[in-house]
């Protein structure tokens, strides 16, 4: 009778260990080919990035040739090569709004990886993995989790109201909490003006193009057509091929203070303004756009301006309660 039960015990050793692989085995290849994912977009992303910069570098070198046109006395030729500046500049800025919006795109497919090897890790983890392949998989999550960035939040203003009888240390617990809205309240502001001047400077641009092509078409001495008008480029709405091509701001996409502001600056600036963002951003117009975020920014300024007067009156009363004490 022992010795049944003991081959009994030893089969179901066996059965129970042969079962332990097969439920591992999955968790080790959903490991490895998530692994396997965050490796390829990162690589995606580094040569986006790289592409990106080049052609940020070229642009910039183009507005810099625009500019030194522009200073030259006014003669044919002159006038000539500022016209194929403008409209090599326009393609570029067009070529410069589709990299960013790709870059942006991987970015966020990177993010969504990363996020699935997390998980996986974590299944793997949880299944009781052994102590040499956990302390594998605790090394590469410490270093994946300061990788993923948050969704982006709302900036709370805390109330400016306090408790009269507050303690010191209550009253600088506020003040800090003022003064961290202030300066993600400045963050933004600093934004929305980069962006606004960015617009503003494309707008001028995508005009000067415009206003050479129809000096150009009067020209008795030149062919009657449109050297270099972009049609159907990369980064124009569908509406716009054909026209001057009017590209998106080269540096601003679904990742930037223009479309995240009506998420994060929901709770400090009023509605009109919220939606006056909105609108300029799917008109594509850079000129409304900028005046958008021009009017978000003198209320966030507004708002600055608010916090901290109050922070300052809070700490104020805080340093008067510590001498008295």
């Amino acid at each position: 009778m022992r010795r049944w039960l003991l081959v009994l015990a030893i089969a179901a050793a066996s059965s129970t260990a042969s079962a332990e692989p097969r439920q591992v085995v999955p968790l080790l290849a959903a490991t490895a080919t998530t692994e396997t994912a965050v490796r390829s977009a990162e690589q995606l992303v580094s040569r986006l990035a790289a592409k990106r910069e080049a052609l940020a570098k070229r642009y910039q070198d183009q507005l810099a040739q625009i500019d030194r046109l522009k200073n030259q006395r006014a003669s044919w030729r002159r006038d000539r090569e500022l016209r194929d500046s403008l409209s090599d500049s326009l393609e570029t800025a067009n070529q410069l709004s589709a990299a960013t919006h790709e870059l942006a795109q991987a970015r966020g497919d990177l993010e969504s990886a990363r996020r699935a090897y997390l998980a996986a890790i974590d299944a793997e983890l949880g299944a009781g993995a052994t102590p040499a392949r956990a302390q594998l998989l605790n090394r590469a999550k410490a270093q994946l989790v300061p990788q993923i960035t948050d969704a982006p939040r709302r900036i709370i203003i805390p109330d400016f109201e306090v408790d009269p009888l507050a303690d010191p240390e209550e009253l600088e617990q506020r003040a800090a909490e003022l003064r961290a809205s202030e300066e993600d309240l400045a963050r933004q502001l600093a934004g929305l003006k980069a962006q606004a001047t960015e617009l503003d400077h494309l707008a001028v641009l995508r005009k000067q193009h415009e206003r050479a092509g129809d000096l150009f078409n009067r020209d008795d001495d030149e062919p009657h057509h449109n050297t270099a008008r972009p049609s159907s480029e990369p980064g124009t709405s569908p509406d716009e091929g054909g026209g001057a091509g009017k590209p998106s701001a080269p540096g601003w996409t679904t990742g930037s203070f223009e479309s995240l502001a009506p998420i994060v600056l929901a709770d400090v600036i009023n509605a009109s303004t919220l939606l006056s963002l909105e609108a300029a951003q799917r008109s594509g117009d850079p000129g409304q756009r900028a005046e958008a975020a021009r009017r978000a920014g003198d209320e966030v300024a507004r708002r600055i301006g608010e916090v901290r007067k109050r922070r300052v009156e809070i700490e104020a009363r805080a340093r008067q309660l510590r001498t008295k004490s």
